[in-house]
């Protein structure tokens, strides 16, 4: 039985047309460029001067849970820029006094923690000049951004202000007798070559505050050049409250 072979189809003699898909126009969705955020620092960028009220917590003392200051931070029209509230171990207060080591956390108006300062267990230079006080400054608070630390003087006390790179930016010299009595006592800024650029201040309130007032209420005063970098300037501030500790905290 003879089988018949499938004829082979002949080629078209048109070529198959390519099938052309239609042109759609795709809108491009708007993007919308975000507004830069502020500095977590943004409150200290127009200011040039801050006045710092020291209050004690009292009640944390009478009821032995340690010895700890809040701190308010206002500008001169008496704005409320930072709170800074003291952290420290419920014992070390009653003991090591004004060279406790603490940490300082601050707090911006909304209660957001802008900034963190470290301070360990240091001596004084006429004590153990081979350690000396050095505290440690965050901000955002896991992010150094510089350091003060206590110089070894016979006489006059001497601090550098340094970035976390280890630059030093300012120095920062105080009276030889750091004593408030009845005189405001200055400590002068100045810049690593030496150029005048602010200064901190122990305020003296009377005799009356001196005598009965001073261990749970004090006042200080910082001024500073109006372009400098907020955190020079959160610097600047971090060294006003070591100077506090170390010659006005009983």
């Amino acid at each position: 039985m003879t089988m018949q072979a499938t004829p082979i189809p002949a080629t078209p003699a048109e070529p198959y047309a390519y099938v052309k898909e239609p042109l759609v126009q795709v809108e491009q969705p708007l993007v919308e460029i975000p507004e830069s955020i502020p500095h977590i620092l943004h409150d200290l960028s127009s200011v040039d001067r801050l006045f710092i009220n020291k209050r004690l917590r009292v009640r944390n003392v009478l009821f032995l849970r340690g010895k700890k200051n809040r701190f308010y931070v206002r500008t001169p029209d008496q704005s409320l820029v930072y709170t800074i509230e003291e952290e420290n171990s419920w014992w070390v207060g009653y003991f090591c006094y004004g060279l406790r080591p603490l940490q300082l956390h601050v707090r911006d108006q909304s209660g957001r923690e802008v900034m963190r300062i470290n301070r360990p267990y240091a001596c004084t230079s006429r004590v153990l000049p081979c350690h000396l006080q050095r505290i440690q400054v965050f901000s955002p608070p896991g992010t150094s951004i510089g350091s003060i630390e206590q110089l070894w003087t016979a006489v006059r006390p001497e601090y550098v202000v340094k970035r976390e790179s280890g630059e030093e930016i300012f120095w920062i010299r105080g009276p030889r007798v750091t004593i408030s009595c009845f005189r405001d006592i200055e400590f002068h800024i100045y810049r690593a070559d030496g150029t005048a650029a602010g200064s901190t201040c122990k305020r003296w309130q009377g005799l009356l505050h001196a005598m009965f007032f001073a261990p749970v209420t004090d006042r200080f005063g910082i001024a500073f050049e109006r372009d400098l970098s907020v955190e020079e300037k959160a610097l600047l501030l971090a060294a006003t409250l070591l100077l506090d500790y170390m010659y006005y905290d009983v």
